[in-house]
């Protein structure tokens, strides 16, 4: 007895597998782009607002391409008047040094409500308590990722579902 089996019809999927690699990069940027608009927003809520709010307002989500793949950046980009990016100063804290207590002057009367020359002076006093200790770190951040989790983890899912679909020919599976 012989069995003969002919497989057809699956030009098509053949086809489809040809595009795989701009199905899965363009399903890989809306993934990241959906996971920016879960996590950014998260982020900004647990941002310390500080005297300007700059640190909470300069929050973005960046998608970045790089050679082999994408990846999701968020930035914290506030600087101070002087340029320096102070958000990872925040969150990390800093070692023992001097700012220069202009700076701090903001803050003061912001957050303390001091004004004047009073607070050029708790400006200064604040600026020698750094320089002797630093200061301590903010970890505001930590639990971005494992608070988001399955929110990012239904959008992966639900984008692979749209890369099996799209390739298998079934579009909106």
């Amino acid at each position: 007895m012989e069995f003969l089996w002919e497989a057809k019809g699956h030009e098509k999927l053949v086809e489809n597998l040809k595009a795989a690699p701009e199905v899965i990069a363009l399903h890989l940027n809306r993934a990241l782009r959906k996971a920016s608009h879960v996590l950014v927003p998260y982020l900004k809520t647990r941002t310390p607002v500080g005297a300007t709010h700059h640190l909470r307002n300069y929050t973005v989500g960046q998608i970045q391409i790089l050679a082999d793949g994408q990846q999701l950046e968020i930035r914290q980009a506030a600087q101070s008047r002087k340029g320096f990016p102070y958000g990872v100063a925040v969150r990390e804290g800093t070692r023992p040094h001097f700012p220069p207590y202009r700076e701090l002057i903001p803050w003061v009367n912001a957050v303390l409500g001091i004004q004047g020359k009073r607070a050029n002076s708790v400006a200064f006093l604040i600026a020698r308590k750094i320089s002797k200790y630093g200061s301590q770190p903010n970890p505001y951040h930590g639990d971005l990722i494992s608070a988001n989790q399955s929110a990012i983890q239904s959008i992966v899912d639900d984008e692979g579902v749209q890369i099996l679909g799209q390739l298998s020919g079934k579009a909106g599976a």
